[in-house]
């Protein structure tokens, strides 16, 4: 049986749906972000041109955190995320390296 072309109508909304999912994935990043800032605020996330450490309180205002693209606030988690596992005790074993 031949499948039913999709219309116009079909494809707009199927893009609006994607948009709203986009829309809603990158506020639970930013979310996130803002959770981990809040609840770690001394881990360093960065340095400042002075080579000063950046604390993740310095950045766990909402303002801040809605001005950075996806990609900035992804690389933040990733940048918390690594310094919450190195900090704890127990290491988990790499089996592939």
């Amino acid at each position: 049986m031949a499948e039913k072309r999709k219309s116009v109508k079909d494809w707009r909304r199927a893009w609006r749906d994607s948009i709203a999912k986009t829309q809603k994935i990158e506020a639970d990043i930013k979310t996130r972000l803002q959770d981990l800032c809040k609840a770690h605020p001394d881990i360093v996330v960065g340095r400042d041109t002075k080579h000063r450490p950046i604390k993740a309180k310095s950045i766990a205002d909402l303002k801040r955190i809605e001005g950075m693209d996806t990609s900035a606030t992804l690389a933040f988690i990733e940048i918390i995320e690594k310094a919450l596992a190195d900090a704890h005790p127990h290491k988990q074993q790499n089996l592939f390296n």
